[in-house]
């Protein structure tokens, strides 16, 4: 396994008013690593995921991808250097093939 860093999470908070959703979390992927984040409904799971592309703005930390800060950077922006999150779809797009329900969550973010 590949020693380098590919993403780098540095004690970021997230506050959406008297709410800490996130707090002070770190942690490092590196390069094909498979890695998850779990917890209970509610524990900022999505909250992160948001935060590592750019959807939603960190209150406090710094996120980098192979070791350049992307930190504040717009959702596009960071889309553009490869890292872009999905939604979660709770039915198939009917008007579409398999294959093309599978591969639309993929296609966000490539030109």
């Amino acid at each position: 396994m590949s020693e380098t860093v590919a993403l780098s999470i540095q004690n970021v908070t997230k506050n959406f008013g008297g709410l800490v959703a996130v707090d002070r979390m770190s942690f490092d992927i590196r390069e094909h690593e498979v890695f998850g984040i779990i917890g209970p409904n509610g524990s900022g799971k999505t909250t992160m995921l948001n935060l590592i592309s750019g959807m939603l703005k960190r209150s406090s930390g710094r996120v980098k991808l192979y070791g350049k800060d992307i930190s504040g950077r717009s959702a596009n922006r960071i889309a553009r250097h490869g890292v872009a999150r999905t939604f979660q779809l709770v039915r198939t797009l009917p008007t579409m093939t398999v294959g093309e329900n599978i591969a639309a969550g993929g296609v966000f973010g490539f030109r």
